[in-house]
């Protein structure tokens, strides 16, 4: 008898269901896209002990016909694709007909379902791999279906599952993206009988940005939108003055899919620019439409990773909207708000922890910070517009981005604090600038526009530089000094192991040649390449901070008046070249507030304030 043998079908599913189900939150991402696919306008949710013990998904969709219900959990039985030419044209979430068979191989599944042509619905039972009934059920248009017992079979699983309270957070992650990529759906999540999740389905992108992260946080966000031959983007992004140390809040969405991908995210980062503090990352929800022949979804089993036909022309796409929507913004951030805010709401969002920079108001972070309600009847639709919508009446509203913004404040210089901050007032309430972030901007934007763009125009240098290396970098410099010469640096062999460089690019500055070439050969060694906008970029940041004021500089008032009105000059005169704000602000009322000059009443029950004389 031969080695190689043939699995059974129930053996090759749960192979398989340990690709596309390694946790209770991926069953529960499969079963709403299936929902998603089916056209449904509304999707209830239902977990309990965070999916092990039963997941629990209702929808309005189309329903499946009863005599295609046994055929649902087969393998690679679908209704989404027919042919291979229709894997180029896919606009569904699912299509290989692994998601039901790899859940049912694994659990006790339960679908009761009906459409609309049909006079009764269809319930099936399934265990594992055995259809223990299938009968006619009620008609309720729309499916509903009943995972239980999760990884009963196949106990290995359960030693990954690190804590309940984790994988809670993981599916409230997962639909969290869902309803973010699919507005116009009204999702519902339950933990326990708790409500964890819930949305309009009104198409509002921001309504469900103050559903996930929170009304103080969808309050700091500005919309995006571009659009080229071949792609169309619309979503939101932060104010840069509400970052996190991590990309966890950024959400890409390509035909409705949630798709994670490194070049454009950090197309998202470099549209901010140096508005953004190195190291933070913003929220961004952005929902991306294109032809589905230019993007291929059937690279990973989890379908997040996705290979894209114009990767370029998208990525510029991004940085332009970005830049567009954020380029008159007045990025002074509130520095009472700054101090003392705390955020009284409790979002339904559960990343980690992490505090927003230049914000008053970080986000719930994990799930056991997340404010749970108690179990109540469904709201009707209608209501829940109603509500979302008091919600934003309740507060300030939102900048309208079509308004003209304000112009930099006309400040009054008034003295320099601990030889590091210059203290100012304006008609709006008292600025602190920070001398050093100041100055860096200026020198910034100067060195920025000094340097230019790269020029060929080459000048001779009196004294020539020669540069050592080792042998095995000497030989890869030799190879590839093509990159080099492309940005107008030319080396000539002089020796055994050195190059000598007898003249340099105009675009360089004399001053610090010997340190930019090496910084521009490493590089090259690094990567293979150079981008020299990205140079140039680094090297205006390196002689601007190096050259600026420092902390602790004692100045005189002509100093201090002379850095206040460069920084008035710049382009954005809000933000270092890393991202650190160059002032903060109190208004006149914060200044009220702090001098208890402004009290609440105690003879109202609402939250009115007067002014004392």
């Amino acid at each position: 008898m031969g080695n190689i043998i043939e699995l059974d079908e129930q053996l090759a599913n749960q192979i398989n269901a340990g690709e596309v189900v390694v946790r209770p939150a991926n069953a529960v991402k499969e079963l709403v896209e299936n929902a998603i696919d089916a056209g449904a306008s509304r999707i209830e949710v239902a977990i309990e002990e965070a999916g092990l013990k039963k997941i629990e998904v209702v929808d309005n969709g189309s329903g499946i016909l009863g005599e295609d219900v046994p055929l649902a959990i087969r393998p690679h039985a679908t209704s989404k694709i027919k042919a291979i030419g229709d894997l180029q044209r896919l606009r569904s979430l699912g299509f290989r007909g692994e998601a039901l068979p790899s859940i049912a191989s694994i659990s006790r599944m339960t679908i009761e379902t009906s459409t609309a042509d049909e006079s009764a619905g269809s319930r099936l039972v399934a265990m594992g791999p055995d259809i223990l009934t299938h009968e006619p059920g009620a008609k309720r248009r729309g499916t509903k279906i009943i995972v239980e017992e999760l990884f009963y079979n196949t106990p290995a699983r359960l030693k990954f599952i690190k804590s309940l309270q984790a994988e809670v957070s993981q599916i409230l992650n997962i639909m969290n993206r869902l309803a973010l990529a699919h507005p116009e759906i009204a999702f519902v999540l339950t933990n326990e009988g708790r409500e964890q999740l819930r949305t309009a389905g009104n198409g509002d992108m921001r309504q469900v940005i103050a559903a996930v992260y929170g009304m103080r946080v969808a309050k700091k966000i500005r919309k995006i939108q571009g659009e080229d031959l071949d792609h169309s983007i619309t979503g939101f992004v932060s104010l840069p003055e509400l970052t996190w140390s991590n990309r966890n809040r950024i959400s890409l969405f390509i035909n409705g899919r949630y798709i994670w991908n490194l070049d454009l995210n950090r197309a998202i980062i470099e549209g901010y620019g140096s508005k953004l503090m190195v190291g933070r990352f913003p929220l961004a929800v952005i929902s991306i439409s294109m032809d589905p022949h230019l993007v291929g979804v059937n690279v990973h089993p989890t379908k997040q990773e996705v290979e894209l036909s114009k990767k370029e022309e998208l990525k510029n796409l991004i940085r332009q909207a970005i830049r567009e929507t954020l380029a008159d913004e007045v990025l002074i951030p509130d520095a009472l708000e700054n101090l003392n805010g705390q955020l009284k709401e409790k979002p339904t969002a559960a990343p980690e922890p992490a505090r927003p920079a230049w914000t008053a108001e970080p986000v719930a972070e994990t799930i056991s910070q997340v404010e749970e309600r108690p179990s109540q009847p469904l709201l009707s639709p209608q209501k829940e517009e109603v509500i979302f919508q008091e919600l934003f009446d309740a507060g300030p509203q939102f900048l309208d981005e079509t308004e003209e913004k304000a112009q930099f404040p006309a400040l009054q210089f008034l003295g320099q604090l601990h030889a590091t901050y210059l203290l100012c007032q304006a008609e709006d309430g008292l600025y602190i600038v920070d001398q050093h972030a100041a100055q860096e901007r200026f020198k910034y934007e100067y060195w920025r526009d000094k340097i230019g763009e790269v020029q060929m125009e080459q000048q001779s240098l009196l004294m020539p530089y020669i540069f050592d290396f080792p042998k095995d970098e000497f030989i890869q410099i030799l190879e590839q000094k093509e990159g080099l010469e492309v940005a107008g640096v030319f080396l000539e062999e002089y020796g055994d192991q050195q190059f000598i460089l007898r003249e340099h690019p105009t675009w360089m500055p004399e001053a610090r040649i010997e340190e930019v070439v090496k910084e521009m050969i490493d590089r090259l060694l690094a990567s293979r390449e150079i981008s020299v906008k990205a140079l140039r970029e680094d090297l205006a940041i390196m002689i601007a901070c190096k050259s600026s004021i420092k902390a602790h500089d004692v100045l005189d008032a002509d100093s201090c008046k002379r850095v206040l009105t460069d920084l008035a000059s710049c382009k954005n005169p809000y933000n270092c070249p890393h991202g650190r704000p160059t002032m903060v602000h109190f208004t006149g009322t914060d200044l009220e507030k702090m001098f208890r000059r402004i009290m609440q009443s105690h003879l109202s029950k609402a939250s009115s304030w007067k002014l004392s004389d």
